[in-house]
């Protein structure tokens, strides 16, 4: 081999290897949405809500989060809660904001932060719940949504510096197709943490009591009112263990 043609081979070979790289997922950029399908809710008017309720009360705690937690309860209100006793729980009875929105992705998420939903307050503890829809709706990979969330929380830290961020686990689901899923988009949500990020799961509190065949386990039907959303038992089931994180990070 010539000296000359080493070089240019050697010189090739980071490239090759470049080209055969998988490249990282780009985070979703921050857009509206208009799927709410229940009929009673619009996302604008929640949205406007939420403005309306930071420039008079000044929560100690935020959840941001899908309809999960839109319908679990506290204010503003949702046109039906859940359990309104299992978010005094999670919330230890200290003035909470709910910041939830029936079937957003992450991405409205960091348009609802963009455009106002964190400003004019100061909480201690922001509380994020959000994926599922990225995964069973829109169909997103567990990468790509973790790099969505990962964009998220740097929108939640540079409109609140000094609060603590407890990023939940997403809570399991009874498809079959979704358990695994869910399950990586978790380890990649607990690789996160670190610094004013803390995560924790307290989905596994809802999981059946076994998986068949090594798979990942699916949640327990008895914590469900259909195939996504805690019944008030499934409430009652992750508040203690919210409310244990909140109450860690307040020291």
């Amino acid at each position: 081999m010539t000296p000359l043609f080493r070089t240019v081979l050697f010189s090739l070979t980071p490239l090759v290897a470049l080209a055969g790289a998988k490249p990282e997922p780009t985070p979703a950029e921050p857009v509206e949405q208009a799927r709410e399908v229940y009929g009673k809710v619009s996302w604008t008017a929640r949205h406007e809500a939420i403005l309306a309720r930071n420039k008079r009360v000044k929560p100690e705690l935020v959840f941001i989060g899908d309809s999960i937690t839109h319908f679990w309860a506290g204010e503003p209100a949702a046109y039906k809660v859940a359990s309104p006793a299992a978010w005094k729980v999670a919330t230890g009875g200290r003035e909470a904001t709910n910041l939830g929105f029936g079937f957003d992705y992450i991405e409205n998420a960091r348009w609802r932060v963009a455009h106002g939903e964190l400003d004019g307050i100061s909480p201690k503890v922001v509380v994020v719940l959000l994926g599922t829809n990225n995964l069973g709706h829109k169909k997103d990979t567990p990468e790509a949504a973790a790099a969505t969330m990962s964009a998220l929380l740097k929108d939640i830290q540079a409109k609140q510096p000094k609060a603590k961020i407890l990023l939940l686990g997403v809570y399991p689901r009874r498809e079959p197709n979704l358990a695994e899923p869910i399950r990586r988009l978790n380890k990649l949500y607990a690789d996160m943490a670190g610094g004013a990020v803390k995560f924790v799961d307290p989905g596994a509190a809802v999981l059946a009591d076994k998986a068949e065949g090594g798979a990942a386990p699916r949640a327990n039907p008895k914590y469900l009112r259909d195939v996504v959303h805690p019944n008030a038992a499934g409430y009652a089931q992750v508040a203690p263990l919210i409310a244990e994180e909140i109450e860690k990070l307040l020291r």
